[in-house]
């Protein structure tokens, strides 16, 4: 019989917010907003925004809240607020190379508008190093679950929320959509 011993969850949820008044608000402050580059190979990532300031976005503000806290709640963790949050927006080719959120509990994106081929977030397990290193020549490359994968992806969808512990690595795939941006708003949790 297997233990499990250590598990890390991702929590996710169907928000079903007005997400075209939603994509308009970020559009509009890409234009207005120089980006930064923290992760960002490519794209617009806006500085911090506090979500309660702004009327449309005031409803994810309070869904993120509820959802972290039924999340943080089922891990043992204390109620959560946010902490910061930004927007994203990737073209054509734009990415997010591999990283996690230090000095947060949670981290976590809602996504705002997804075109197809736009690229999904792709989890790594923590201690991979170890256990690709560990396990070298003794996977079984075609059938990967659970206990020997080193990568897990989860498709990016319309109004659709991931929550995750912040020291899980992860990264988004490029976005293969020619002619559609896809667009989410990321956000840390403590």
């Amino acid at each position: 019989m297997i233990l499990d011993l250590f598990k890390t969850g991702v929590y996710h949820t169907v928000c079903n917010l007005d997400i075209d008044k939603i994509k308009e608000f970020c559009i509009m402050h890409s234009y207005n907003n120089e980006s930064r580059h923290l992760s960002n190979e490519g794209g617009y990532q806006s500085e911090d925004i506090n979500l309660k300031d702004y009327d449309v976005l005031a409803p994810l503000h309070s869904k993120i809240v509820e959802e972290a806290n039924i999340f943080a709640n089922g891990m043992m963790l204390k109620d959560q607020n946010i902490d910061n949050a930004w927007i994203n927006i990737n073209g054509k080719g734009h990415t997010n190379v591999m990283h996690c959120h230090p000095g947060v509990a949670l981290s976590g994106v809602f996504y705002v508008n997804v075109p197809e081929d736009g690229g999904n977030i792709v989890f790594e397990c923590p201690g991979s190093e170890v256990k690709d290193f560990a396990w070298y020549g003794q996977l079984d490359y075609e059938n990967w679950n659970h206990y020997n994968s080193m990568h897990w992806t989860l498709p990016a969808k319309n109004n659709y929320l991931y929550l995750f512990p912040s020291f899980l690595k992860h990264r988004v795939e490029a976005n293969n959509n020619e002619n559609l941006q896809r667009i989410s708003i990321s956000f840390n949790t403590k």
